[in-house]
C-alpha cells in the first residue's frame, strides 16, 4: 500500500497529475476567490450608491436651511459620508452573503433529501425485482413438478391399459358370453317396462275422459241454472221497466197538463196586457214572411234608427260614423259594420242617400258574410250517426233536439234520444215528451247520474238495435264554470272512445237574446266540444238578432237552422239571402210592395 502511494506520488510529481481531492480544493479556492471579487465589486457599487444618496440628502438639507458649506467642510462631509456608505455596503454585502448561504444550504438539503428518496425508490425497485424473480422461479418449479406429475399419471394409465388389454385377451370369450347374457336380460326388462307404461297411459286416458265428461255435465248444469237466473232477472227487469214506464207516463201526463195550464194562463195574460189584431192566416204563409215576422224586433230597432238618421242626407264622415255606431249597437259587430260603411263610402260618399239604400247595402254585406256558412245538417254514412247538442241553460237545446228528431222520424229514420242532462230535475221529463211526439225512445238515468256512463250505454244500445241516429242532450253549462265544462269534455272523450270519428255533429244551440255574450259561449264550447255547427233560437223574442252576423264573421262556423217560434215548424232551415233581407229591413219593403 505504501508502495502504491509512493508510486502515485512519483507519477503525479513526474507528470504533473493531481488527485481528485486536490482538484476539488483548487476549484473551491477558485470559487472563493471569484466570490471575493464579486463581493468586493458589490460592496463598491453599493457604497457608491449609498454615498450618492447621502450626498443628495445633505445637499437637500443645506438648500432647505439656506446655508452655504465651504469646500473644506464639503470635502470632510463627503469623506465621512463615503466611509459610512462603505460600512453600510459591507453590512449589506454580508447580509446578502448570509441569505445566499442560507439559500444554498436549503438547496443542498433539498438535493440531499431528493438523493435519499431516489435511493429508497431504487431499493424498493430492487426488492420488487428480487421478489418477482423469486415468484417466477417458484412458479417455474411448480409447473415443472406439475408436468412431471402429469407425465407419471399418463405413464401409469398407459401401463394399466396395457394390463387390461392383456387380461381382456385372456378372458375375451368368457366376458363376451357374460356380456351377451346381460344385454338379453336388459332388453327383456325394457320391454316389460314399456308394456307397463303403456297400460298406465291407457288407464290415465280413461280417467281423463271420465273427468271431462263429468266437467261437461257440470258445465251444462251450471249453464242451465245461469239461463234460468238470467230469464228470471230479465222478467224482473221487464216488470220494473213496465212499472217505470207507467210512472213516467203518469208524470208526463201530469207535466203536459201543468204545461198546458201554464201556457194557457200565460197566453191569457199576454192577450190581456198586449191585445193583438187578428192575423190573416194567408199572411202567415211563405218562408220570407215567417222569417221577416220572426226577426221583426231586431229589424225594427235598426230600421227605426236608419229612418231617423237617413231620410235624405249627404253621406259624409259624420254620417258614416253615426251609421257605424248604430250597426254596432244592433249587435252586428265591428267587422260587419266596417264593411257596410266601407262599401257605402266607395260609391255614395258626399252624395245624397236614403235609408233604403243603406238597407240594401247592409243586406248585401250580411249575405256575403253568411252565404258561405249556409249549410244544412248532412248525415254521413256512419251508423249510428251521433249528434251532440251543447249550450248554456235555457238556450233551447232540448226543444231544438226534439224538433229535429221529429223531422228525422218523419223521414223514416230510426232515432234514439239520450237524456244526458242528469242535473236538471225536469230535463228527462221534457225530453221524454219530445220523444213521444217524435216517436223516438229515450235512454235516461236517475237524477244526478254520471252523464258519461249514460252516453256510453246509449251508444251501445244504438249499435245493438241498429239505430240510424243517436241524438244526445247535455246539461246546460255556464261557459265560465270550469268544473261543468270538464264534465262535458268527459262526455266527448267517452264518445270518441266508442267511435274516433264521433260526434259526427257537435251542435251549439245559442239563445239570440243574450246578444254579444254568444261570442264568448261560442269560443268556450268550440274548445271543449269541437263545435261543428250552430243553431240560433229565440230570434223572434229579441232585438239582438244581428249577433248571428258577428258570430259568423268571427268564427266562420256553419249555420244549420234558426228558431223563430215555439212550434215544430218554427225551426227553419237557414237561408243567408232571406235572413239578410229580413234583418236589414229590405224584406219589409218587398212584402209591402
Amino acid at each position: 500500500m505504501a508502495d502504491e502511494k509512493k508510486k502515485g506520488g512519483f507519477f503525479k510529481r513526474a507528470f504533473g497529475l493531481k488527485s481528485k481531492d486536490e482538484k476539488l480544493a483548487e476549484e473551491a479556492a477558485a470559487k472563493a476567490q471569484a466570490q471575493q471579487q464579486i463581493d468586493a465589486q458589490m460592496a463598491a457599487r453599493m457604497a457608491a450608491i449609498n454615498a450618492a444618496a447621502l450626498k443628495s440628502a445633505r445637499e437637500q438639507d443645506a438648500a432647505a436651511a439656506g446655508t452655504q458649506i465651504d469646500d473644506a467642510e464639503a470635502a470632510r462631509l463627503e469623506l465621512e459620508e463615503k466611509r459610512k456608505a462603505e460600512i453600510q455596503a459591507a453590512k449589506d454585502v454580508e447580509r446578502a452573503k448570509q441569505l445566499a448561504e442560507e439559500r444554498a444550504r436549503r438547496e443542498a438539503d433539498a438535493a440531499k433529501q431528493a438523493e435519499l428518496e431516489a435511493k429508497r425508490e431504487a431499493k424498493a425497485a430492487r426488492l420488487a425485482e428480487e421478489k418477482s424473480a423469486a415468484e417466477a422461479k417458484a412458479q417455474a418449479k411448480r409447473e415443472a413438478e406439475e408436468q412431471a406429475r402429469l407425465e407419471a399419471e399418463a405413464q401409469r394409465a398407459k401401463d394399466e391399459a396395457q394390463a387390461l388389454e392383456r387380461a381382456r385377451k385372456e378372458q375375451g370369450e368368457q366376458e363376451a358370453a357374460a356380456l351377451k347374457a346381460r344385454q338379453d336380460a336388459e332388453a327383456k326388462a325394457r320391454a316389460a317396462k314399456l308394456e307397463s307404461e303403456r297400460l298406465e297411459a291407457e288407464r290415465l286416458k280413461a280417467q281423463a275422459a271420465e273427468k271431462a265428461a263429468a266437467d261437461e255435465a257440470a258445465r251444462l248444469k251450471a249453464a242451465a241454472k245461469a239461463q234460468e237466473a238470467a230469464t228470471a232477472k230479465r222478467l224482473k227487469r221487464e216488470a220494473e221497466e213496465a212499472d217505470r214506464r207507467a210512472l213516467e207516463a203518469q208524470k208526463r201526463a201530469e207535466f203536459d197538463a201543468a204545461q198546458r195550464d201554464r201556457e194557457a194562463l200565460e197566453a191569457a195574460e199576454r192577450a190581456r196586457l198586449n191585445p193583438e189584431p187578428e192575423i190573416n192566416p194567408a199572411a202567415e204563409t211563405g218562408f220570407l214572411n215567417r222569417i221577416t215576422k220572426g226577426l221583426s224586433k231586431s229589424t225594427g230597432k235598426m230600421s227605426d234608427g236608419l229612418s231617423t238618421m237617413f231620410k235624405k242626407r249627404t253621406l259624409d264622415d259624420e254620417a258614416l260614423e253615426e251609421l257605424e255606431d248604430l250597426l254596432i249597437a244592433s249587435d252586428l259587430g265591428i267587422g260587419a259594420a266596417t264593411k257596410v260603411t266601407t262599401a257605402l263610402s266607395a260609391d255614395k260618399f258626399d252624395k245624397q242617400i236614403t235609408d233604403m239604400e243603406i238597407k240594401i247595402a247592409l243586406a248585401d254585406v250580411i249575405s256575403d258574410i253568411l252565404t258561405p256558412l249556409e249549410r244544412p245538417i248532412v248525415l254521413t254514412s256512419a251508423k249510428p250517426q251521433i249528434m251532440l247538442f251543447v249550450g248554456v241553460n235555457g238556450s233551447g237545446k232540448t226543444t231544438t233536439l226534439g224538433k229535429l228528431a221529429k223531422r228525422y222520424t218523419d223521414q223514416g229514420k230510426k232515432v234514439l234520444l239520450c237524456a244526458g242532462d242528469t242535473f236538471r230535475a225536469a230535463a228527462v221529463e221534457q225530453l221524454t215528451v219530445w220523444g213521444e211526439r217524435a216517436g223516438a225512445p229515450v235512454v235516461s238515468g236517475k237524477d244526478g247520474a254520471d252523464a258519461a256512463g249514460l252516453v256510453y250505454d246509449a251508444i251501445e244500445k244504438a249499435r245493438a238495435e241498429n239505430y240510424d241516429i243517436l241524438m244526445i242532450d247535455t246539461a246546460g253549462r255556464l261557459q265560465n264554470r270550469t268544473e261543468l265544462m270538464d264534465e262535458l269534455y268527459k262526455v266527448v272523450r267517452v264518445i270518441k272512445k266508442q267511435d274516433e270519428s264521433a260526434p259526427h255533429h257537435s251542435i251549439l244551440v245559442l239563445d239570440a237574446t243574450v246578444g254579444q255574450n254568444a261570442l264568448t259561449q261560442t269560443e268556450v264550447f268550440t274548445k271543449t266540444a269541437g263545435v261543428t255547427g250552430l243553431i240560433m233560437t229565440k230570434l223572434d223574442g229579441t232585438a239582438k238578432g244581428g249577433v248571428l252576423v258577428a258570430l259568423s264573421d268571427k268564427f266562420k262556423l256553419p249555420i244549420h237552422h234558426i228558431g223563430i217560434g215555439e212550434r215544430i215548424e218554427d225551426l227553419e232551415n237557414f237561408s243567408a239571402p232571406v235572413f239578410a233581407a229580413a234583418l236589414s229591413g229590405v224584406a219589409d219593403a218587398v212584402l209591402e210592395g
